[in-house]
């Protein structure tokens, strides 16, 4: 395995220093024609990083599709975010599944060889290697991306806008320009279709289930330890906003390996849990039952944003320069802390933004 990363870092090393960087790639400022759909017979989306990443796409994504109907439109996804495939399969058409590693790498550029797309569309707004290589791959007629360190792998490109004040749906959005397609005109709300199996289940455990008519939310789970909020301050805001709030019901959210952690809340607040959702798909109904919900900053915020659903984010701002990934268009209270993990937060500034929330709906 050892011997095989070394090739693959070789290689990405090599690319970058002589193909990467070779193009002077076409600015375009501001919406035009530059690819009519003549040139779009066959487009291909890069976002081949995490789930979070996938969602706040999905309103480029319908954009191309609304403006492109006849055209193919490919997708590639990895093994990181294939479980949200469901959020692009009503604008896309297939997906290419790029799994991580030189053997996953290579799989994935000959995959693509063989299709001939007109159109590559990076939707990374980091320079990326694999998206360097993977559009190389494609010999396509026009590599469309953001302006940034990797620019010379791109036909053209467009201005990054300010990464400390523009949301990233926003950013993005920019792609969109060589098209002659603005922004400004459409929808940009974030979406995420449901199964409706999962809303029915998700009505009878969530909704049907609770004597209240108003339901708060709270997931405890993160993508990491350090994005958790500590188990005993978990308890100390439940209990808290319970008290509080007695006409709103607390229910327990998480992710399947969090179970002993949410019993163990559950049993010192008295508050319901509900079970681990077996899917991405459940897990997104789950949310939708809600009428306010309580999280660290995951993928969970996307969803809570694609059903508008008024919630409070624990976020660690890591870079001054970038702007957390808040909700986009939808109602937020963010508690924020740039000095350290979440854990560092205090409760009672949780217990004032939830209750802040709370008294919105």
């Amino acid at each position: 395995m050892r011997y095989f990363k070394t090739i693959e870092l070789w290689i990405r090393r090599h690319f970058n220093r002589h193909v990467g960087m070779q193009r002077i790639p076409i600015v375009v400022s501001h919406p035009q024609p530059v690819i009519s759909s003549n040139d779009a017979a066959r487009i291909l989306l890069l976002r081949q990083d995490r789930i979070g990443d996938v969602l706040v796409s999905v309103p480029v994504i319908r954009a191309l599709r609304s403006h492109f109907p006849t055209s193919t439109i490919d997708m590639v996804l990895s093994m990181n975010n294939i479980s949200v495939r469901q959020a692009v399969a009503p604008y896309i058409n297939d997906v290419i599944l790029y799994k991580k590693g030189l053997l996953g790498l290579l799989k994935t550029r000959s995959a693509l060889r063989g299709v001939r797309y007109d159109v590559v569309v990076d939707l990374t707004d980091n320079a990326s290697s694999t998206s360097a290589i993977l559009i190389h791959a494609t010999h396509a007629r026009y590599a469309v991306g953001i302006d940034k360190e990797n620019r010379g792998v791109y036909t053209h490109v467009v201005p990054m806008a300010d990464r400390s004040s523009v949301h990233i749906v926003d950013r993005i959005s920019r792609l969109l320009w060589p098209f002659d397609i603005d922004a400004i005109h459409l929808n940009m709300d974030l979406a995420f279709p449901l199964e409706a199996q999962h809303v029915q289940q998700a009505h009878n455990e969530v909704r049907v289930a609770s004597k209240s008519s108003k339901i708060l939310g709270v997931n405890i789970s993160g993508s990491q330890l350090s994005r958790m909020y500590p188990e005993n301050m978990l308890i100390e805001v439940m209990a808290s906003c319970k008290d509080q709030n007695s006409e709103i019901e607390i229910v327990i959210m998480c992710a399947p390996q969090h179970r002993e952690m949410q019993q163990r809340i559950s049993t010192a607040t008295g508050c319901r849990m509900i079970e681990p959702s077996p899917s991405f798909s459940a897990w997104a109904a789950n949310i939708n039952e809600l009428d306010a919900f309580f999280t660290p900053d995951t993928s969970a915020v996307h969803l809570a944003a694609a059903f508008k659903k008024p919630c409070v984010v624990l976020y660690k701002h890591e870079s001054a320069d970038l702007m957390p990934w808040y909700p986009y268009n939808s109602p937020c209270f963010p508690v924020v802390t740039d000095g350290g993990q979440i854990s560092t937060i205090p409760t009672q500034t949780v217990i004032e933004a939830i209750d802040q929330c709370l008294r919105s709906l």
